[in-house]
């Protein structure tokens, strides 16, 4: 046997990718506010920030306090480089003011991973690397916050999902 026709027979590593997706799982979240749930409004639909159309987890936060949308997650065993990606936006034709902001959060298992606060109407896209998580379930949660207004705060999160690597033998 020649060593072309070797290969052929040894089990090779075919990569792989598994993925979650957050607005397909919306049904199962747990969605919770920070007090009253006044004025809040979490679904998943389409979004146009910037004049650019994506599927989006929509998530107005409440009069007061932050609005909570909390996933758990299974995460496989076997998969690595475990990653968060997402984008975040206003909607377009929110009128928020000058000086008003939204803060957007993300929290696994209780710690938070990744805050920033946005006004402008349009996708910001972020990529977050998350710890090893494979074989364990995950509690992740997407928080939005008017920081004292709430008005025109129309916050969404384009296509969130969990990505990572697998390897499978052949």
């Amino acid at each position: 046997m020649c060593i072309r026709d070797r290969a052929h027979v040894l089990p090779r590593a075919i990569g792989r990718t598994w993925t979650f997706s957050f607005a397909e799982g919306l049904q199962h979240a747990e969605i919770s506010s920070e007090g009253d749930q006044a004025g809040m409004e979490v679904t998943v639909g389409e979004a146009v920030c910037g004049g650019e159309t994506r599927m989006a987890l929509w998530q107005h936060p409440p009069v007061l306090g932050a609005s909570i949308v909390e996933f758990q997650v299974p995460v496989p065993s076997g998969v690595q480089d475990l990653q968060l990606d997402f984008s975040t936006g206003i909607r377009d034709g929110s009128r928020l003011g000058a000086g008003n902001v939204v803060a957007f959060r993300v929290f696994v298992d209780g710690w938070k991973i990744w805050s920033e606060m946005q006004q402008a109407r349009e996708w910001k896209s972020h990529s977050i690397p998350l710890p090893a998580l494979a074989g364990d379930v995950a509690r992740i949660q997407f928080v939005t916050d008017g920081l004292g207004n709430h008005e025109w705060a129309w916050a969404v999160w384009a296509e969130p999902r969990l990505t990572a690597s697998t390897a499978e033998t052949a």
